[in-house]
């Protein structure tokens, strides 16, 4: 609403700018009628057009969650909301008492001058009816009544001029112009531009008026001297023409102009740059997305803002939150499913319904699977997995973006910085640990890694001992090249690159002396690690990726510029972003400090 009364109001200026500098001193008042009742109007529709441009990009993986208006932080009790903004409630108040006291005044101007018709004698002639009043006023209009002062008009005292004056104001109904400009003026009160507006309509009506006046062969001398004698500076109603003393030598250096037809052209012509400016400048442009086809074809709406979007979180029990909302039970999602995209057919949900998964790094890997077919079921179009992220209700940390948290990089250290003060031939690593480390290396950006613990290599693992016929006796000799590995550790087990850690797909463990018999066939078998999450984009990457889009930047309370905002997630590594987009407006991007 906002950005809407400052491009409005804008408009508004560069019209009313350009009539004050090459229109309202030029005799072409008809025109000039026109030019500022349009001018009233364009500057009040031109912020609502939309130029539409179609743009066909690539399908990328989207990691943003999306947020609502009100920012919610999830925990493990429910969601919690952050206080609510009172600001846009105060402005709405004030702006409604300022209709109120503009409407009140609006209704009284009219209730007088109906009463003023009705209660005083009145006098046709024609089209035009003369109502004569007691009271000492100059002439003036309204509608087909011209109101005029009782003994001056009985004894003839008014000069035919000014009745010639009065009388066009009727015919040309410029109480038609008043009464539109009062209107609009009711609803934009706070608004100084519309009084400026205003003056000029109603300057031009007198210009029409003088016009008439001289038309008739009257001489300018004799007239400019009734209209001197005439002149008032003292109030009428607003919604009346009458003759006013402050605008008096501004119409009589227009009566003297003579604009030629050739000045007319140029003038009217210069409108058309000046509307194509404004409707460059402050029109609205929305880009519709086109996603081009990828491995698999999926309908695609033609606006971006069809596709109903569902969030999925699973905590290390297996529960489900389901859009940040209920948390709830695999066996009771169908249900909590069916409450979403009411609206929308099994058939039409299949076209534009994408589902996002977001795993906590400990959630059961089976209830993904389990999840599935309660999906296809339902009708989706797309099931994407993002994660695990990090979703700890005991820590209250929520991962934005990519990027390790502070909390991670030093667990990370104290583990690496372990393992690595031990040789590396010697060197024993726990499984639970080693997986630990590859988890949280992955978690971190390029940055992050450069000044991190280096993560601990080990030379690669022996080759496992071959099987022997029969049973193996607890006396049975080892093998000389298999170094002893206690249980639940991993011993000579290094990543094939430092930038890309994995963990070994077994592990491997020495049979002790007291161990029993093993029968002839019998296979021990370990199953593997998980694998390593996916990489993400940093937080710095995505806030590049947000500059380019217009996004605006918050620094908790305080607007900043992108390159501000890219600095501060440089420098700081315990932060969160929050980003947020309404309609057709710029994202919102909102970085503050994690929740301890």
């Amino acid at each position: 609403m906002l950005l809407y009364i400052l491009k409005s109001a804008t408009c508004l200026a560069i019209l009313l700018a350009f009539y004050k500098i090459f229109l309202e001193k030029e005799n072409m008042h008809t025109f000039k009628r026109f030019y500022l009742l349009v001018s009233l109007l364009a500057a009040f529709a031109i912020p609502f057009i939309t130029f539409v441009e179609y743009v066909e990009l690539p399908v990328v993986t989207q990691i943003i969650a999306q947020s609502n208006s009100n920012v919610t932080v999830v925990s493990g009790k429910g969601p919690i909301h952050y206080a609510t903004d009172y600001l846009p409630t105060i402005l709405w108040s004030i702006y409604g008492m300022g209709i109120v006291i503009f409407g009140w005044k609006f209704i009284r101007n009219m209730y007088q001058i109906i009463q003023r018709i009705r209660k005083n004698p009145k006098f046709k002639i024609n089209r035009i009816t003369n109502v004569l009043l007691l009271d000492r006023i100059i002439p003036h209009t309204f509608f087909n009544y011209v109101f005029l002062n009782k003994h001056k008009f009985e004894a003839k005292e008014i000069p035919s001029e000014v009745l010639l004056h009065e009388e066009t104001h009727a015919r040309q109904k410029h109480s038609l112009d008043v009464l539109f400009i009062e209107l609009l003026q009711l609803f934009f009160w706070f608004n100084p531009l519309m009084y400026l507006m205003k003056k000029a309509i109603k300057l031009n009506h007198e210009f029409l008026a003088d016009r008439e006046v001289l038309d008739y062969g009257i001489k300018p001398a004799l007239y400019q001297n009734i209209l001197l004698e005439f002149s008032s500076s003292s109030l009428q109603p607003q919604l009346a023409n009458s003759i006013n003393y402050s605008s008096i030598k501004k119409r009589f250096t227009v009566m003297k102009t003579r604009t030629s037809k050739k000045s007319i052209v140029l003038r009217s012509l210069l409108i058309l740059p000046l509307s194509a400016l404004l409707l460059f400048g402050f029109s609205e442009k929305k880009l519709v997305e086109l996603q081009a086809p990828v491995e698999m074809t999926i309908p695609v709406m033609e606006q971006e803002s069809a596709v109903k979007s569902i969030d999925l979180r699973i905590n290390k029990k297996g529960e489900i939150l389901v859009q940040n909302n209920v948390w709830t039970s695999l066996d009771n999602l169908k249900s909590h499913l069916q409450k979403i995209n009411t609206n929308l057919t099994k058939e039409q949900r299949e076209n534009v319904v994408r589902v996002l998964i977001m795993p906590d790094a400990e959630a059961p890997m089976k209830i993904i699977k389990d999840i599935e077919p309660i999906l296809i079921d339902y009708g989706v179009a797309r099931i994407d997995i993002v994660g695990p992220e990090e979703f700890s209700n005991s820590t209250k940390e929520i991962k934005v973006q990519g990027g390790a948290t502070k909390k991670q990089i030093e667990e990370y250290n104290a583990l690496a910085k372990k393992y690595n003060a031990q040789p590396i031939q010697e060197r024993i690593i726990k499984k639970k640990e080693i997986e630990r480390l590859e988890y949280l290396y992955n978690l971190m950006t390029d940055k992050q890694k450069k000044k991190a613990q280096p993560f601990p290599e080990c030379p690669p693992p022996p080759p496992a001992p071959k099987a022997v016929k029969g049973k193996i006796s607890p006396t049975s000799p080892q093998p000389p090249s298999a170094p002893k590995i206690n249980k639940g550790e991993i011993k000579n087990v290094s990543p094939a690159s430092p930038l890309a850690p994995k963990v070994a797909s077994k592990v491997m463990s020495n049979i002790p002396p007291n161990a029993p018999a093993v029968s002839k066939g019998e296979v021990s078998d370990i199953p593997p690690p998980p694998p390593p999450p996916p990489s993400s984009k940093s937080p710095v990457e995505h806030a590049q990726e947000m500059a380019k889009q217009g996004a605006v930047f918050y620094y908790g309370k305080k607007k900043i510029t992108a390159a501000e905002a890219i600095d501060i997630l440089k420098e700081k590594d315990n932060l969160s972003m929050d980003i947020s987009k309404k309609n057709n407006n710029p994202p919102v991007v909102k970085i503050s400090r994690y929740l301890d």
